[in-house]
């Protein structure tokens, strides 16, 4: 698989007008030349003797590191019995028009028997993420506690099951199917043979156990993600488990699946992409946990895919690690800067169990949806429960949290000391540089502009700039006191950066 990446050069777009520094992608690795002692280039070939040769760089950068930030746990926002189940899982998060709608998954509590195949979900709303309206829709029969707010369960589960799903919206869906939903389905057996006649070289022969149904994803459709249509076909032939995520891509304009996969026995992350979400492809690993710098007891379990809240190719994941020397889970931070590249953030893990008997004190796992919350917070639901993964317990179990940053703030390039970088060159809608940062007293940003042509805009250099000092999530950069990079709108510019004991987080341009 290409990345779409590959093969383009600076000036890059920022697609939404922001740098988040998740990755180097956007941080000049810089240049360097051989010189002799008057600074004239020595040819790198030559049948002469040469002089004897200096290494020159320039915007090479110097004392920075990325460093992943270790969220704030809130106490529950949700438990089992408000929902009306008898576990609750992390669900799937949009802040949709101001109100922050959530698809939770849960076991019915009137059939244990149907607990992992027929799982349940409802539907939920909140105007601040933290107090959380049950509506009472009337969509299907209900047996369980609580509202009646089920959006998927019977009569609309009982074919294909429902196990580990999720949610989101497709922008480019006509309106009838504005709304989709992946999970792992339990596939009838001559459904499944359907299936492999149709897509004979793409069915994974480890999804058919021998019984009467074959595990693979299935997915359904939805005007309004209330009402739900069970498509007729199953996605994929995979056994895939939880979590299966799903997303459209605007910038690859294709739907991208995380799901779970198998790699030598061992629990991976993979993915798969298509442009027809009736059809996925086999995925391919993008994580596995049998890396000389991992535990042999470690797995990689569910992924937590999403984007950062108002962009469009700031990608990442909340992986999550299940030890079973200890029967732990925690979760990590990853991004890529395509929907195709992976790499843990250095730092991890981000959240890790809490004290014993309490409500995250066996386990923790990411929901799925980074969201702006008020009090210029970004954050993530995440489950929590008192008992390891996979310890006896009793219902009912499980509980929703919140795990939150200072808005934006997930991943800091960090200079401990003295730091030093570029940026490639950028091309933005607006030239005001505001800077999310944060130094103590003795720290300091300064910021320079670097023209099209190279040179320093005159006015806009690093002595020019005021230098920056303190805790600012949208501080405007100025030089002698006027702001904007002093380039004509449209054309390209560079930053050049000087840092002393500080964090940066975020560039936005206006």
């Amino acid at each position: 698989m290409i990345s779409h990446l590959h093969g383009t050069h600076a000036p890059f777009e920022l697609a939404d007008d922001v740098l988040y520094f998740h990755d180097w992608r956007h941080v000049s690795h810089g240049g360097y030349d051989y010189t002799d002692a008057a600074g004239r280039s020595i040819p790198m070939w030559g049948a002469a003797p040469h002089p004897q040769a200096f290494y020159r760089q320039h915007d090479v950068p110097w004392g920075i590191e990325l460093v992943a930030r270790r969220p704030a746990l809130s106490e529950p926002v949700l438990l089992p019995d408000a929902c009306g189940v008898m576990f609750l899982f992390a669900g799937s998060l949009i802040h949709d028009d101001g109100v922050y709608r959530l698809w939770v998954e849960g076991w019915p509590s009137d059939d244990l028997a149907e607990v992992g195949h027929l799982n349940q979900l409802r539907y939920a709303e909140s105007d601040d993420g933290t107090t959380w309206r049950f509506p009472e829709l009337g969509l299907l029969p209900h047996t369980g506690l609580g509202p009646n707010n089920l959006v998927i369960g019977r009569p609309l589960n009982e074919r294909y099951g429902f196990h580990g799903g999720g949610v989101y919206k497709d922008p480019s869906a006509p309106p009838a199917e504005r709304y989709k939903a992946v999970w792992l389905g339990t596939i009838p057996r001559a459904d499944a043979d359907a299936y492999r006649r149709r897509w004979p070289d793409d069915a994974d022969p480890g999804a058919d156990r021998g019984g009467p149904t074959v595990w693979g994803p299935c997915g359904a459709v939805s005007p309004d993600g209330l009402s739900w249509k069970v498509l007729d076909e199953p996605l994929l032939i995979n056994i895939s488990d939880n979590h299966n995520v799903c997303e459209y891509d605007p910038v690859r304009q294709r739907h991208v699946m995380y799901t779970r996969t198998w790699v030598m026995g061992r629990r991976t992350i993979g993915r798969s992409e298509t442009a027809d979400f009736r059809h996925f492809p086999q995925p391919e690993e993008v994580f596995w946990p049998g890396t000389p710098a991992m535990k042999p007891g470690d797995l990689w379990y569910c992924n937590g895919k999403t984007r950062m809240p108002g962009t469009r190719d700031y990608h990442l994941m909340f992986p999550m690690l299940w030890s079973l020397q200890d029967d732990r889970f925690e979760f990590h931070l990853a991004s890529s800067p395509d929907n195709v590249m992976w790499s843990l953030v250095p730092g991890s893990p981000i959240c890790t169990p809490g004290e014993p008997d309490t409500w995250n004190g066996g386990l923790v796992a990411p929901g799925l949806g980074l969201v702006n919350l008020p009090g210029e917070r970004t954050g993530v639901l995440v489950c929590g429960c008192r008992t390891p993964h996979k310890h006896p317990r009793r219902p009912p179990y499980g509980a929703l949290g919140w795990a939150t940053w200072p808005r934006g703030r997930l991943v800091a390039l960090r200079a401990a000391e003295h730091g030093s970088f570029a940026t490639f060159p950028l091309r933005t809608r607006g030239a005001h540089v505001f800077l999310n940062c944060r130094t103590p007293a003795s720290g300091m940003i300064q910021v320079e502009v670097v023209g099209p042509d190279g040179k320093v805009v005159n006015g806009r250099g690093l002595e020019d700039c005021d230098a920056i000092a303190g805790d600012f999530l949208h501080r405007p950069v100025t030089w002698h006191g006027e702001s904007g990079a002093g380039i004509e709108p449209g054309q390209p510019f560079a930053l050049r950066f000087r840092l002393r004991c500080a964090e940066l987080y975020a560039v936005h341009f206006a």
